[in-house]
């Protein structure tokens, strides 16, 4: 019996290795799987001993019996938290390929670890580890080096540093069921597909049909092909190799003896998405919903096309298992790809489950103010209080996807701003004060604030009047219009909204006429967009609509007449107030959130706000829209919580910004060398 723990990223192999380990052997499993950005919160996401129980089915034990022998333990992969007896006898270190220098960083201070925990053996595995024509093979011809991060003589030579002994793995395209959803980071084809499965959700949110008429475009080269292991046999050959004596100081290439080609790859995986995915090799061949697609599989796309791992007979002759045994025919590759799509359904599922539940794991809370009745709920951890501040007009139910996420790590409180159904004359000035109600009742003396659209005017607002409150402040689709701003910021919908709302604010009795107006909006079906010929204004008239959940609660505005005229006094008060110089005066951290197909902010507004806020980070989203924080609340929650933590040290990457150029708007300011936290207006591409 031996004590094994296993580090480096929550893998999928990595759960399938600690199962075949517990599976067939007795030793004990110490596991530290190192969360990515990605990973939700705890009750979001299986019980990773379950998950390991579930892959290891044929454990003489019994699930429970092999739960005993497996312990999550904590901290991180360079510093696991480990009782003092133990002693660890063998280390197995999954990496995911990467920057060389920073690989290197981290595997020094887990040969530290286990130097500390009494190791004498590592196991390094590269995950998604690639072939090209210039690889060479070490001195026993077992395996390549890396054509990405560290090389086989690097890690051995960091190994001898730390006087332990080494076997290397690089493993080729690994595919199985993840505990997560998203999946796990690391593995190019495991976000692959988590990409798609999301993807296709969200578009099919605004468009139902659209995927049953369209094909999804993906850029590859035309001889691209893919080496596609199941994660089970991946794991058994690891297990088998690494029980052999004479296999230190020697690297193996896990691989199947078969490539798929991509076109053959993308029918498969098509039949099991239901959807129609076809391989390109042009950008001119793709529409914005296929190029929305390339954009979010980010490093992925790369990844996925380099190269298929070269096939090593060595590894299955250590191993004991004939090569064929890895050959994944095209019905099993189907049925592997039905699986996983499966288990993301149901994930999915469970998650939209969650959300609805929300308002009944709320706390509903009252405060007298003014004679009347402020209703606000309070919900989540004893963590740094989160404060939400609603559109005017708008309820909700936009936010509980999002703070499903949220309540997991923060105490949130969050309210319908009032004034639209009751009380009448509400303005922005009274819209603060509830804020400083509600924050006084709760005894809350410091938080963060997250503003969606007309929210970020009365945090503002809020600040200049209690500073020392406020931690940070996000913005979501923010718009900061105002008597005076420059009308090239205006969305059409700005537009039209003030005309009719300064035409019923002088004219009330036109209310009844501008409610049916605004209820009954001429617009296209989704029939007649998908029939358009020309394909590409039809792909971003798709990226355009709103998910059709939200259509009921965007009218709730004008319900009645009265409801209509009361929202449009509140918006014509909203653009009274110019709010740029105070924002200028704003030292806290600022996160600015924009979308791309943003119909009602638009994302020059946020560039223009990027100019103004001296502490500020701007993250514009490709192939969003106004509703980012329902279709994405995922990542919008990872998002958020990493600016949460560390606002200024939170990083964007550079990927380009809205481009266009706005007379009148603010400039973006160039960092000085000097700048804690510079300006930056960026793209995300999620």
């Amino acid at each position: 019996m031996r004590n094994v723990l296993i580090v480096g990223i929550d893998s999928v192999l990595g759960s399938y290795f600690a199962a075949r380990c517990l599976e067939n052997t007795h030793d004990h499993v110490f596991y530290l799987p190192q969360t990515a950005d990605d990973v939700l919160p705890g009750g979001q996401q299986a019980d990773l001993p379950s998950h390991i129980a579930s892959l290891a089915a044929k454990g003489a034990g019994g699930p429970q019996e092999i739960k005993q022998r497996l312990q999550q333990v904590g901290g991180d992969s360079d510093a696991p938290v480990l009782n003092a007896d133990v002693r660890i006898d063998e280390v197995w270190y999954f990496a995911s390929s990467g920057d060389s220098r920073e690989s290197a960083k981290l595997l020094d201070g887990v040969m530290a670890a286990c130097a500390r925990a009494g190791a004498k053996e590592l196991n390094y595995v590269a995950l998604d580890a690639t072939g090209s024509k210039d690889e060479k093979k070490n001195s026993k011809g077992q395996g390549a080096s890396a054509t990405a991060g560290m090389t086989d003589g690097e890690i051995l030579q960091h190994c001898g540093t730390h006087g332990l002994q080494c076997r290397i793995f690089r493993t080729s395209m690994v595919l199985g069921h993840g505990r997560t959803a998203p999946e796990q980071a690391g593995a190019a084809l495991s976000k692959f597909f988590s990409v798609l499965h999301s993807f296709k959700a969200e578009i099919d949110g605004r468009s139902p049909q659209y995927f049953d008429f369209k094909a999804l475009r993906y850029i590859v080269p035309a001889d691209a092909r893919v080496n596609l292991l199941a994660a089970g046999t991946a794991a058994d050959l690891l297990l088998r190799i690494a029980r052999k004596e004479g296999t230190m100081g020697s690297s193996f290439s896990i691989a199947s003896p078969q490539n798929t080609a991509f076109p053959d790859l993308c029918e498969r995986i098509g039949i099991a998405y239901n959807l129609s995915i076809v391989p390109a090799v042009d950008l001119k061949e793709l529409n914005a919903i296929d190029r929305a697609f390339q954009q979010q599989l980010d490093e992925a796309n790369a990844h996925m096309v380099i190269g298929a791992l070269e096939f090593s007979p060595e590894a299955y002759a250590l191993a004991g298992l004939p090569p064929e045994s890895a050959v994944l025919d095209e019905q099993a590759q189907i049925e592997l790809f039905e699986s996983v799509r499966r288990v993301q359904d149901k994930a999915l599922a469970a998650r939209r489950r969650r959300a609805a539940d929300l308002p009944g794991r709320l706390e509903r809370k009252t405060l007298l103010k003014d004679q009347s009745e402020l209703n606000y709920s309070s919900g989540g951890t004893a963590g740094p209080a989160v404060v939400v501040l609603n559109a005017l007009g708008q309820g909700m139910e936009y936010w509980y996807r999002l703070l499903d996420n949220l309540v997991e790590t923060h105490r949130v409180i969050i309210w319908d701003p009032r004034g639209t159904v009751s009380p009448a004359s509400f303005v922005l000035t009274d819209q603060v004060d509830d804020l400083d109600a509600v924050l006084r009742q709760e005894g809350i003396e410091n938080c963060h604030v997250i503003g969606w659209c007309t929210g970020p005017k009365v945090a503002i607002e809020f600040h200049q009047r209690r500073p020392a409150v406020v931690r940070s402040m996000a913005f979501l689709n923010c718009t900061l219009k105002c008597d005076g701003s420059p009308e090239e910021l205006d969305s059409a919908y700005e537009r039209n909204l003030e005309s009719l709302f300064r035409m019923v604010v002088r004219k009330p009795a036109m209310a009844a006429s501008v409610r049916k107006t605004l209820q009954e909006p001429k617009e296209q079906s989704e029939t007649e967009i998908l029939e358009d010929s020309d394909i590409e204004q039809m792909s971003v008239n798709v990226l355009s609509m709103m998910n059709e959940d939200l259509k009921d609660h965007v009218l709730a505005p004008f319900s009645t007449e009265q409801t209509t005229l009361n929202y449009a006094n509140q918006m014509v008060d909203f653009w009274k107030h110019d709010l740029r110089t105070k924002a200028a005066e704003v030292q806290v951290p600022v996160l600015l959130l924009s979308a791309e197909y943003d119909q009602v902010a638009t994302p020059e507004a946020s560039v223009a706000a990027a100019g103004i806020f001296p502490r500020v980070r701007h993250v514009h989203v490709k192939g969003a829209t106004h509703y980012c924080l329902y279709d994405r609340p995922e990542f919008v929650a990872r998002l958020l919580r990493t600016f949460f933590a560390d606002p200024d040290s939170f990083v964007v990457r550079e990927q380009g910004a809205p481009s266009r150029n706005v007379q009148g708007a603010a400039p973006q300011p160039a960092p000085s060398p000097d700048a804690g936290a510079p300006p930056q207006a960026v793209a995300i591409l999620s």
